[in-house]
């Protein structure tokens, strides 16, 4: 019997065996391939932020008053300049919006001792690069360049500073383009929602000016350029900051050759208004004909970049918009399919910016996203987030600060926005543990305080025709041309102004 049943075994495997290991290869296969399966599920663990150290930083104020901070960095043989003037938009004269922005815009457009051509030049031969721009508040101007080339660098950047010569020729060049481009911007839902919302949010206060009408740049003349200048450009209302490959005492030497006879002044001064206090939830529509999609922005008042509540609403924002992990991102989007983004920012600036939420979206969807924003806005500030979804937060916004600041120039307009917003010495470094210090309780106080839905302002780029009549049931609502003209719209309209 025992050989039958061995002799039975061997004929059952000839026949058998090649489909039966067969099969065995499969069953493995499968398994290894759900192991991976099972693996690729599982997202990477992230080990703490790890805490961030200043490098050594020398400071030190000419006699003029201008305030230096030099960081030796010899990783690169590359040096990094970049000076803050306390002179923004904020402080454009009555009828001349726009005067600030086009001051810094041609400050590398001509000098008294070299043209436009000569500067690119210039910068080109060292390996550099050279720009500036103007915010509400400051004007910055930002310039590198091979490290063994640091006192042309510091000659070209002083140059540019103190003797722009702003050419009649230029500034002709300079007003047209700026002309052609707001005509271009007014054809932008973008900007039509931005201008609007800042116009409504701030009111008379200078942060309310997204840009200047094409008339008050056409009527600017070279000489309102020069007096701008002479009157903001002032040393002892700046911040000078150098990151790179030099020692310090050649630059401090550098420094003072180049930036010590610049003349000290103060800056005029001006009452400005007040910001507004919004006492009811309105809608602000721009009537934008046959528009396939609406723009839609709504928000508040937000923060000073010094407030203490600064660090809770910044984790506040990254849960609500601020990444395409956020809550309104996987919400108007992943789950319904809006748009193809929705998010929300905070503007700090050294007096109170804005707290925000976008999106663009399909026409006929414009009411639904509106309700969806508003679910949103509510859940966030009604119930605390969860563990995972706060931590998340918070180590993403601390690692992309420190990554941040890996670079010259990233270190450089750090430090050199600490001094102009006058943080803390400790800013940079304390920045992660506050971050990580905010608790839900945090999360909820913040936008509790700063989520305003009751008296939230509402704009909306779009067709009128279409979506008007859906969005009068959130609102009282008042409709704009794109030229930001005020229509004739019934009761409803007048009712918000």
């Amino acid at each position: 019997m025992k050989i039958k049943s061995v002799i039975a075994v061997s004929i059952l495997f000839s026949l058998f065996g090649t489909s039966i290991s067969a099969k065995a290869e499969e069953s493995a296969s499968t398994s290894s391939a759900s192991v991976a399966e099972e693996w690729r599920k599982k997202p990477p663990s992230l080990p703490a932020p790890r805490e961030f150290k200043l490098p050594k930083i020398e400071k030190f104020k000419l006699s003029n008053g201008l305030s230096v901070e030099l960081v030796e960095d010899h990783r690169v043989p590359f040096s990094t300049i970049a000076l803050g003037v306390k002179a923004g938009s904020y402080v454009d004269p009555p009828n001349q919006a726009g005067l600030s922005t086009i001051v810094s815009d041609m400050l590398t457009e001509g000098t008294n001792k070299r043209s436009s051509k000569q500067i690119a030049e210039a910068i080109d031969f060292i390996g550099g690069a050279i720009a500036a721009q103007t915010g509400p508040d400051f004007t910055t101007v930002s310039a590198s360049a091979l490290s063994q080339y640091n006192e042309r660098l510091l000659d070209t950047f002083a140059d540019v500073i103190l003797n722009p010569s702003f050419p009649e020729d230029e500034l002709k060049l300079e007003k047209t383009n700026k002309i052609q481009e707001l005509a271009l911007n007014r054809s932008k839902p973008d900007f039509l929602a931005a201008e609007r919302f800042a116009k409504i949010v701030f009111g008379n206060h200078p942060y309310s000016t997204v840009a200047p009408s094409a008339s008050m740049v056409e009527k600017l003349k070279r000489q309102q350029l020069l007096d701008f200048h002479k009157q903001n450009f002032l040393p002892n209302e700046a911040q000078l900051v150098v990151v790179g490959d030099f020692k310090s005492d050649e630059m401090k030497s550098l420094v003072e050759k180049y930036f010590g006879e610049w003349k000290a002044g103060t800056i005029a001064k001006s009452k400005v208004p007040a910001q507004p206090k919004q006492t009811a939830r309105k809608i602000y529509l721009i009537d934008r004909p046959d528009s396939v999609q609406s723009k839609i922005k709504l928000g508040n008042i937000g923060i000073k970049k010094s407030d203490p509540d600064f660090y809770a609403l910044t984790v506040a924002n990254q849960l609500l918009g601020g990444a395409a992990t956020s809550r309104l991102f996987l919400n108007i989007r992943e789950n319904k399919g809006y748009t193809y983004g929705a998010y929300s920012k905070m503007t700090p600036q050294k007096e109170p910016g804005s707290f925000s939420s976008e999106a663009e979206v399909r026409t006929e969807v414009t009411a639904a996203a509106l309700q969806e924003f508003f679910y949103e806005l509510e859940r966030i500030r009604n119930l605390k987030p969860a563990e995972k979804e706060l931590n998340d937060s918070k180590n993403y916004l601390v690692g992309s600060f420190q990554l941040g600041l890996e670079t010259q120039s990233g270190l450089a307009q750090r430090l050199l926005e600490g001094s102009l917003y006058q943080l803390p010495d400790d800013y940079l470094e304390t920045y992660g543990k506050k971050i990580l210090a905010v608790g839900p309780d945090d999360v909820r106080r913040v936008a509790r305080k700063y989520v305003d839905l009751d008296n939230i302002v509402v704009t909306v780029v779009g067709d009128s025709k279409k979506i008007k009549s859906e969005l009068e049931y959130f609102a009282p609502l008042a409709v704009y041309d794109t030229e930001g003209n005020l229509e004739n719209s019934g009761s409803k309209s007048a009712a918000a102004k």
